[in-house]
C-alpha cells in the first residue's frame, strides 16, 4: 500500500491534509484489504485472500492478476531476504484468531460506515458525560462529592453516581413518554372477527333519541379501553 494511504491518519492529525483528502485516501485503501475465503471454523481460523486475489488489485507476482484494468492498482512487492511472503506464492493463507486481536475492528477504520457508528456513539457519550456533571445535580467531575480515601471506595461511589445519572434520565424519559402517549392502537381484526367499524346495516335507534355521532362514539371507546 503507498505511504500517503498508510499516513493518511497521521497526515490529518499534523494538519498536511484536509478532511475530504483523508476520507479519499480511506477510501483507497479498501482496494488492499485482504478478503475473507469463508467463514471462520469453530476455533475462529479463516482462510483470507490477497488483495490482488480479491480482485482488488494486481500483483507482478501473480502473472494471472495482471491486465485486469487500470482501475486496479498496481502492487510493488517488497523484496526480502527469504523471499516472497506466504500470501504471494499461494491463494489463500489461513489466519488466526489471535493475529491482530488487540486491534482488530469488525469496520474499517475512517470507512464511511465507521464514522456514521463512530460519531453516533461518541455524541451520545459526551452528552452522557455532560449530564452526569452537571452542577447542581451528580457533579461528577467534583472530588468533593467522593470524601473518602482509596481507588476502591472511589470506584464504588462513583458506580452510585453513574447509576443515579442513569435513572434519572431513565425518568425524565418515561415521564415525557407518559406526557405525550397517546391511546395504544388495537390489534388489527382477523378475517373471522369482522371490524365493528365495517360498513353495514344502520342500527335501529329509540325514537325520540339522538344517536351518537362517529366522533363522541369513538373518543367513548378510547377512554373505555
Amino acid at each position: 500500500m503507498p505511504q500517503s494511504l498508510t499516513d493518511a491518519t497521521k497526515d490529518l492529525i499534523a494538519e498536511r491534509i484536509d478532511k475530504p483528502t483523508w476520507i479519499d485516501r480511506i477510501r483507497a485503501r479498501t482496494a488492499y484489504l485482504f478478503m475473507p475465503k469463508q467463514r471462520p471454523d469453530a476455533e475462529g481460523h479463516r482462510r483470507m485472500m490477497c488483495p490482488a486475489e480479491a480482485n482488488g488489485t494486481q500483483c507482478p507476482l501473480k502473472a494471472y492478476t495482471l491486465g485486469r484494468g487500470i482501475h486496479l492498482p498496481l502492487i510493488d512487492p517488497e523484496p526480502g531476504p527469504a523471499g516472497p511472503t506466504a500470501c504471494c506464492k499461494q491463494c489463500t493463507i489461513t489466519i488466526p484468531p489471535e493475529t491482530g486481536a488487540t486491534l482488530w475492528q469488525p469496520l474499517q477504520n475512517g470507512s464511511e460506515t465507521w464514522q456514521r457508528v463512530y460519531f453516533r456513539l461518541r455524541n451520545s457519550i459526551e452528552g452522557m458525560n455532560g449530564y452526569a456533571k452537571e452542577a447542581l445535580r451528580e457533579r461528577l467531575e467534583e472530588p468533593g462529592t467522593r470524601r473518602i480515601r482509596g481507588i476502591a471506595a472511589q470506584t464504588i461511589l462513583l458506580a452510585f453516581q453513574l447509576a443515579h445519572a442513569n435513572r434519572r434520565k431513565l425518568t425524565a424519559w418515561a415521564d415525557a413518554d407518559a406526557l405525550n402517549a397517546t391511546a395504544p392502537i388495537a390489534a388489527l381484526p382477523s378475517a373471522a372477527s369482522p371490524s365493528p367499524w365495517a360498513p353495514g346495516p344502520p342500527r335501529a335507534t329509540t325514537p325520540g333519541r339522538k344517536r351518537p355521532s362517529p366522533t363522541s362514539e369513538s373518543a367513548h371507546t378510547s377512554i373505555a379501553r
